[in-house]
């Protein structure tokens, strides 16, 4: 390829061709989608400098994997310098080895809002002055975010007799914040986002005859996630293959229609992936096959939530089940692997007022292929934030005015969990304050 004719079109060619392959290469390294993102624009920055002669598309691709991970590779070691600087300063107030890993999960827990101010100040070094400028809010906004923040720090702390001196350290030291930033940012509803599909719009339900058929009811585009993991990992591959697969067969309904609403006679494949042909139980086994996960197999309705916990191997989720917090178990659907499907409502006491709300609670064993996907509207309507519950796990919040999130990854699983409201008043009242006490009902920590 001849360095003249390396031109914005050539340049955008190579990067639709490499896109996946070089943003996968990048997510395994960096772990999450922000600083893949980075690594990725970094790895094409460098194409474009290099004036590089590719012999084929499978030399150009193989460049930019080895460019993609000596890329990330060497991010990471500075940012390992760093943490290296932040531990010598930990050492220096003579305060335990994990202390600095503690207080990194407390930054990281930190309301948005908080975040925000504290890396500006401590990081940036900027003036509360500057910083109101920067966002829009008043100066004293600021300085009682600051205010704010380092209590929930201080808070935090198990070493309360130290707690000071940790803080001083962790707000002076400009390494720590750099390290702080690179922390906060895990996974977002965008990297569990599938694409988009078209369901019926029945939020003016209320306004239509009693006698309207489907095909009169308006329609609209809603975004969809997977419920199995985050972008890059074979879960998250496997289900969206699979729904692009779905996108593009049977597209008029025909062979649904000949076949009519009686069982396929598919056994497993038709319960859990709604295969009703051979061609859709062959895609499955390709998919499994290809990213080397396990079909889900053996079904099992249940409805006590004690028989759950133990065929599962797992500790009671649902805690704090006393005067000021009823919970009532809907039933589950459990595989063979321990992925399960949970439905409930809780009530407890919150903060200000009485809270009340339905939701399903989804855990997917990694390593195996779940096709259930969620409906959430619109992403763009959601706010999220990263929060660490009592039981010390972090997890990802996401609330909008009308549905919320909590998503977990842990060692062995995935969970999500889709908090409803209170589907018998038909009503969503969920503020950030209510999210975080519900996260907190759950003990997500006896999930492995």
């Amino acid at each position: 390829m001849d360095s003249s004719l390396y031109v914005d079109e050539e340049i955008a060619k190579i990067y639709n061709r490499q896109y996946n392959t070089v943003y996968r290469i990048c997510f395994s390294f960096m772990k999450n989608s922000v600083d893949a993102e980075d690594m990725l624009q970094e790895t094409f920055l460098k194409l474009i400098s290099s004036k590089k002669q590719f012999e084929s598309e499978e030399h150009e691709k193989a460049w930019l994997i080895v460019t993609a991970s000596n890329t990330c590779k060497d991010e990471l070691r500075r940012w390992k310098r760093r943490l290296e600087n932040i531990k010598s300063l930990f050492q220096q107030e003579n305060v335990v080895q994990k202390e600095d890993d503690r207080v990194l999960e407390w930054v990281m827990a930190l309301p948005v809002k908080y975040k925000q101010v504290i890396y500006l100040h401590y990081y940036e070094g900027y003036r509360t002055s500057e910083i109101a400028n920067m966002l829009h809010c008043s100066e004293s906004t600021v300085r009682n975010q600051l205010l704010r923040g380092r209590r929930l720090l201080k808070k935090n702390s198990v070493y309360h007799a130290k707690s000071g001196v940790v803080l001083a350290v962790v707000l002076a030291g400009s390494l720590l914040a750099a390290t702080t930033v690179y922390a906060i940012y895990t996974y977002g509803l965008r990297d569990l986002h599938l694409g988009k599909e078209t369901v019926l719009d029945l939020s003016k339900r209320d306004e239509l005859p009693e006698d309207v058929s489907e095909k009169d009811i308006p329609k609209k585009e809603v975004d969809i996630i997977t419920l199995g993991g985050i972008a890059g990992s074979p879960e998250y591959s496997a289900c969206s293959e699979w729904i692009a697969f779905l996108d593009g067969y049977d597209t008029d309904g025909a062979i649904l229609s000949e076949i009519g609403n009686g069982f396929a006679g598919l056994g497993e494949y038709e319960l859990v992936y709604s295969c009703y042909t051979q061609d859709m139980v062959d895609k499955v086994d390709e998919i499994c096959e290809k990213f080397e996960l396990s079909k889900l197999r053996g079904l099992t309705v249940m409805d006590d939530y004690v028989t759950l916990c133990r065929q599962t191997n797992i500790g009671d989720i649902c805690t704090g089940a006393d005067g000021n917090v009823k919970w009532d178990f809907g039933g589950a659907c459990l595989y063979d692997d321990g992925t399960f499907s949970m439905d409930g409502r809780v009530a407890w006491k919150g903060s200000s007022l009485l809270c009340v709300t339905d939701y399903q609670f989804e855990r997917t064993m990694k390593g195996s292929f779940n096709p259930v996907t969620l409906n959430v509207g619109g992403i763009e309507e959601y706010h999220e934030w990263d929060y660490s519950t009592g039981s010390g796990q972090v997890v990802l919040l996401a609330n909008s005015s009308s549905k919320a999130l909590i998503i977990v990854e842990r060692e062995d699983s995935f969970i999500v969990v889709n908090v409803l409201g209170d589907l018998l008043s038909g009503t969503f009242e969920m503020s950030d304050e209510m999210l975080e006490e519900l996260a907190d009902l759950f003990d997500f920590s006896a999930i492995p």
